[in-house]
């Protein structure tokens, strides 16, 4: 497939955390603290990949936690497979761990770019006490800003989508939507009509059954002149 820019879009709604902010760096290193507070031998990379497609997606298509919640009883669930002790307190702080991301380095100027040209938003999996450190990080360049505290609902649910759209007051076909995540961005922008850019920036293989986007880039730094900016 290839990116359309008829009809003209007006919005360009953005995932966040490994779109545009390196939470995968911040939350490795948060790991890397806990295993070795918990004296756990298990490499970080592993129990991070486990953490993460065992537990913190299960815990997303579940009854709803707030995502610092969530990340406490994933956290915690991921340890207890590899046999630690757990305390109450453990993951606790992993969402303020998040709230420490930075912006991948090509993140800012593409944004400032791309500011001049469209609105900007951001639907995010997280929650308001997090993103706000993230959005300034960005120098607060987006008209929209809803996470899944204002849903109770995580992606892929269509209610973020739905109201982003509902909140910017523009149509699914005024709006691109870009993000890194084949497993709760790409299973539902596609299928509501939002032309939609994959950031692969971990050089995945599309999964069978995942649609497929409208373009695919390694990273930022070519989406200005995608968007014809």
């Amino acid at each position: 497939m290839a990116l359309n820019l008829e009809p003209k879009p007006e919005l360009l709604t953005f995932d966040c955390y490994g779109t545009l902010i390196d939470w995968d760096s911040a939350l490795r290193v948060y790991v890397a603290d806990l295993l070795k507070r918990k004296n756990l031998s298990v490499e970080p990379d592993e129990f991070y990949h486990g953490w993460y497609y065992r537990h913190a997606l299960r815990l997303l298509q579940g009854p709803f936690l707030i995502y610092r919640e969530l990340l406490k009883q994933s956290m915690q669930a991921a340890l207890r497979e590899y046999g630690a002790d757990v305390d109450d307190s453990d993951g606790a702080d992993c969402g303020d761990a998040m709230a420490e991301a930075e912006p991948f380095p090509d993140t800012v100027d593409v944004l400032r770019q791309l500011a001049g040209e469209y609105r900007l938003a951001i639907i995010s999996n997280s929650q308001d006490d997090i993103i706000c450190h993230a959005v300034e990080r960005m120098d607060n360049l987006f008209s929209v800003v809803l996470t899944a505290e204002t849903t109770h609902a995580y992606k892929p649910d269509s209610a973020l989508f739905e109201l982003v759209l509902e909140k910017a007051a523009v149509p699914v076909e005024r709006t691109v939507h870009i993000a890194q995540s084949q497993y709760v961005d790409l299973p539902r922008s596609v299928p509501m009509g939002f032309r939609t850019i994959w950031i692969n920036r971990n050089a995945q293989d599309l999964n069978d059954g995942t649609p497929a986007p409208d373009e695919i880039l390694p990273d930022l730094r070519d989406l200005p002149a995608l968007l014809k900016v």
